[in-house]
């Protein structure tokens, strides 16, 4: 499974970093000031590019590649999970 992070705009990026907390669409809608119908979308499209059956998937992800979701610099568009999981230890502290 490819991971396709890159693909997201950074709107769904901040939604994406938001699912792990467990929120509601309408949490989530009110923590970003917008339309739950907008959050609806958003997941839709970020279930869709991250190729994952669900939202719980695309949590799941989130929370697993925190530090890839969460970047803003350049990011592969098609970063496998074991070059995510490379990436993300390499910048863990040796006390972690």
């Amino acid at each position: 499974m490819s991971i396709r992070i890159a693909a997201l705009t950074s709107r769904e990026r901040e939604v994406l970093s938001l699912l792990p907390t467990g929120m509601t669409n309408r949490k989530l809608a009110a923590e970003l000031g917008v339309a739950e119908r907008t959050i609806r979308s958003h997941l839709t499209r970020i279930v869709r590019k991250l190729d994952v059956e669900s939202r719980v998937a695309a949590a799941v992800l989130a929370d697993r590649y925190r530090e890839i979701v969460l970047a803003t610099g350049d990011v592969p568009n098609e970063a496998t999970p074991e070059e995510a999981i490379s990436r993300a230890e390499a910048n863990v502290p040796e006390s972690y």
